[in-house]
């Protein structure tokens, strides 16, 4: 087993003390002792079960929650969802070590609020690692027709476009792991000379041929918190998305098509409240002002062609406002590009695509309006194609960048 030396003596003790655990459990997000309220609920029946949780949260006793061990360790890495370069991939990196030097056959990592997790739900995450081989388990949360809209118009379907795995959420940031995939990813990656689950986990997987599944939970889609503004969260998420496309190069310029990957259990439904009128105006405002002011950093990003498609749209009155999916899609494989090219700094880039985006939003909460359940997964479907449709665009773009030069 190849050590891990970044974890603190003390902690190593309390591991060698318990021995071998089959399953951990990681709470980067632990608070209080009410985020473990459920801990003592029976889960695994047979398996040693033990449970990590960080120091910046409250000390609990030892015996606690009697079936499971307990492990208390220092966050290295920032520990907010999406409060830094490194995400919330910096949170993975001592629970991944944990799971390593007790042996696990399987890890959950659980980001998001502790109390919105139980045994059975955390048992629901692992059962594809522990009786089936799987070993990568992405959740699938709840649907809403408003809901994660950052992950259903660009992460999701340009995951599916590019890497050919119809995953509904792959950058979520509750996973279970398999003990192969936990020691690959503490593997030091020799083109970056850090560990592996500091990248964009899902790709490793797939990049690596590993079986990947998901599992329908019976609770919402996290939110980050609500000091993280919209341009910051574009920044980082996109950030990764497009360092990722560069990474992996030669694997999504071979693939093509995509195809189901193994579900278990359904994904709930939740209703969620239109966007207000006033909202919508004001998304399409953001819009407009965006293409005035924002003229040098969109002209080097976009094409003539989509500089085009976009002045058409500020012409549009709120009730016919309405951006084409090939638009769309256009749009986010342009940034990607000029994300790859540097022509302006990364963060200046990134941040210059909010206005677009809530274009984005305005265009399909409009469209969307009184869509049923089927319609809006219909519509995500039909956003998803032309991801894939319009892939030989970003190919030949990424390929020959000189060729589409105004």
């Amino acid at each position: 087993m190849p050590e891990t030396e970044s974890l603190p003596q003390q902690v190593k003790e309390q591991i060698e003390s318990i021995g071998r655990a089959d399953v951990v459990i990681g709470l980067p997000s632990f608070r209080t002792r009410e985020d473990l309220s459920w801990a003592s609920a029976d889960g695994f029946v047979g398996l040693n079960v033990l449970i990590a949780y960080p120091s910046s949260g409250e000390v609990l006793e030892a015996g606690a929650f009697p079936s499971e061990h307990l492990v208390r360790y220092p966050i290295s890495a920032p520990e907010r969802y999406l409060s830094g370069p490194t995400g919330v991939y910096g949170t993975f990196q001592e629970i991944l070590q944990i799971g390593q030097r007790v042996e696990s056959k399987a890890c959950c990592v659980w980001n998001s609020n502790p109390q919105g997790a139980s045994m059975e739900i955390i048992e629901q995450m692992l059962r594809p690692v522990l009786d089936q081989g799987f070993d990568l388990v992405f959740p699938i949360y709840k649907e809403a027709k408003l809901g994660a809209l950052v992950n259903s118009s660009i992460i999701c379907p340009m995951t599916r476009a590019l890497y050919g795995k119809q995953i509904h959420f792959p950058m979520a940031i509750d996973l279970g792991f398999s003990s192969s995939l936990v020691d690959r990813l503490l593997e030091t990656d020799p083109r970056t000379r850090q560990p592996r689950s500091a990248q964009w986990i899902a790709t490793e997987a797939i990049c690596t041929g590993l079986p990947v599944c998901q599992v329908g939970l019976p609770m919402d889609t996290p939110r980050p918190p609500d000091s993280t503004d919209l341009s910051s969260i574009l920044t980082i998420i996109l950030g990764r998305l497009f360092a990722d496309l560069e990474r992996n190069t030669s694997y999504w310029q071979r693939s093509s098509g995509s195809e189901l990957v193994p579900t278990f259990g359904t994904p709930g439904i939740r209703e969620d409240d239109a966007i207000a009128p006033a909202e919508l105006q004001r998304m399409i405002e953001t819009f407009q002002l965006g293409y005035r002011n924002l003229a040098e950093i969109w002209g080097v990003a976009l094409t003539p062609a989509t500089l085009v498609g976009l002045k058409r749209l500020t012409n549009l009155a709120v009730s016919q406002f309405r951006m084409a999916d090939d638009l769309w899609v256009r749009v986010v494989y342009d940034f990607a590009l000029a994300h790859r090219q540097r022509a302006i700094n990364r963060e200046h880039l990134l941040r210059a695509m909010t206005p677009l985006y809530l274009a984005w939003v305005a265009s399909y909460a409009l469209e969307m309006k009184d869509a049923s359940i089927t319609d809006f997964q219909n519509r995500l479907e039909r956003l998803a194609l032309a991801y894939e449709s319009q892939k030989p665009y970003l190919l030949s773009r990424w390929r020959w960048p000189d060729r589409f030069n105004p």
